[in-house]
């Protein structure tokens, strides 16, 4: 509450739409800048962590960037509230450098399946297991099942969010607690997955 966060990178572009007939602020911008606004986490939170974050919330936009899911009959592919990813722009960048490095350290970087960008939900926290895909959504994807979430379980914790892919409160449990590198956290995460290098 203490700060306006009405500062943004690059295009602000006013849409009005009939679909839904309403208005929208867009901020149009590279995936990289999108990410140094990204309030998914703090600047004080294990580096690790913050690498396998930006990564998780990388893919997540560019999974439906390319797809033109979600809103694309509103001009635009992620909101900037949690049923999305919390986005604050420019001001947040500023006041969290360090999640800008995590950005720099795994620039261009997103998790594939089969070649594939995999789409890779998280979420706040467990009650000591995540939730396969199907539980909770339907079908089948074969990088999202279950997995333990002992951190969580042996902290009395409650589930807060879908329960679908990575739970934020145990990877970085994982970085702090268990010396786990970024790409570890993923790879327990999501099934098979590989990450790839997309751009520079």
């Amino acid at each position: 509450a203490g700060y306006a966060d009405n500062q943004f990178r690059n295009v602000l572009e006013l849409r009005y739409n009939d679909g839904k007939k309403r208005t929208w602020v867009i901020n149009e911008l590279p995936v990289e800048e999108y990410l140094y606004g990204l309030a998914e986490t703090s600047n004080v939170s294990h580096h690790e962590f913050k690498k396998a974050l930006v990564t998780v919330a990388r893919t997540y936009a560019l999974y439906h960037h390319e797809r033109a899911t979600k809103h694309a009959k509103e001009f635009f592919h992620m909101n900037s509230s949690a049923d999305d990813q919390v986005y604050k722009g420019y001001e947040y960048e500023v006041r969290n450098p360090m999640i800008r490095q995590a950005i720099e350290d795994t620039r261009g970087v997103v998790s594939t399946y089969q070649n594939a960008t995999a789409l890779t939900p998280y979420f706040s926290r467990s009650d000591g297991r995540t939730r396969d895909w199907s539980e909770v959504w339907g079908g089948s994807v074969a990088w999202v099942k279950s997995v333990p979430a002992p951190c969580d379980a042996r902290k009395g914790r409650t589930l807060w969010g879908h329960g679908v892919g990575m739970s934020a409160s145990e990877a970085l449990c994982m970085a702090e607690e268990g010396g786990k590198k970024w790409d570890e956290i993923l790879k327990y995460f999501f099934t098979g997955i590989e990450l790839k290098k997309r751009w520079n």
